[in-house]
């Protein structure tokens, strides 16, 4: 950069407005170099304003869908009690029932069908644990959860009768037979009852689902935060060199400070708008 004192004497001044300095900014943006700061200056202070709109938008539309969440959540007496989201707590329940198909199978093989229609009970079986908890989980009160839990013990039992008649018919012994019924049976109520636990702590999917489209626009104004921040912060180093080009532009065209100064306060007020 050339030394305040080697600086020629000034340009004679162009009067291209009613401030003066319209003629004089010209001359200023007369290099290429300089234009094009100056331009990509005026488009990233357009996309920060759009920026800001949008992260505004974003931030008030996160706030709703977490109102609505919580809303819908104490409406279905979810508040502050279920943990897991629903796909979760359904994708853990299912894990857990699909544990009892091979037990199951061995229930189901008692009728002595082939392979395939043995398969098609073992998967009515387990889809009959799968409903049973989840009607026990939905039913919290009244006589249908009473209906659904004795329908569950009488199926659990029916399961532990049919596994009991297949040990016993392939093995022979009925003191080996009823252990091992016994024990597959027990092994199956803890796996309904674990799904049932499961299930009670899951949300329900409209809350889900709320929290979900809760939790995406916070993401998306987060990312917009992070695009405003590295723009300021570019924004601010171009203007700091932007500015100093002006400065030193002003010290070669004017010899009066208080004209320099004036024209200074031009190019902040240009940068701004």
């Amino acid at each position: 950069m050339e030394s305040i004192e080697r600086i020629g004497p000034p340009a004679p001044l162009e009067m291209g407005g009613p401030d003066g300095h319209i003629g004089t900014m010209r001359d200023f943006l007369a290099k290429p170099r300089v234009a094009r700061d100056f331009q990509d200056l005026k488009a990233d202070s357009h996309r920060l304003e759009s920026l800001r709109a949008e992260l505004t938008t974003l931030t008030q539309r996160a706030a709703e869908a977490e109102i609505d969440a919580g809303r819908i959540a104490r409406s279905d007496d979810e508040y502050r009690r279920h943990r897991l989201s629903y796909g979760a707590g359904v994708l853990l329940a299912t894990l857990l029932v699909l544990l009892d198909t091979l037990p199951a199978n061995l229930a189901a093989q008692t009728f002595g069908l082939s392979e395939f229609p043995t398969w098609g009970i073992t998967a009515v079986i387990v889809g009959a644990l799968g409903a049973g908890m989840w009607a026990v989980t939905h039913f919290k009160s009244g006589w249908r959860r009473g209906v659904t839990i004795a329908a569950l013990i009488v199926g659990l039992v029916a399961i532990g009768a049919l596994r009991f008649w297949f040990l016993y018919v392939t093995a022979g012994d009925v003191l080996a037979a009823l252990l091992e019924s016994v024990a597959l049976t027990v092994f199956t109520t803890m796996i309904v009852w674990l799904g049932v636990l499961v299930l009670g702590f899951t949300k329900s999917r409209a809350v889900s689902a709320a929290e979900r489209a809760a939790y995406k626009l916070r993401r998306q104004a987060e990312k917009k935060t992070t695009q405003e921040v590295a723009l300021n912060t570019r924004m601010g180093a171009d203007r700091t060199q932007f500015f100093a080009d002006a400065q030193l532009f002003s010290f070669r065209t004017f010899q009066n400070d208080a004209r320099r100064n004036q024209f200074l306060d031009y190019v902040r007020a240009e940068m701004e708008r």
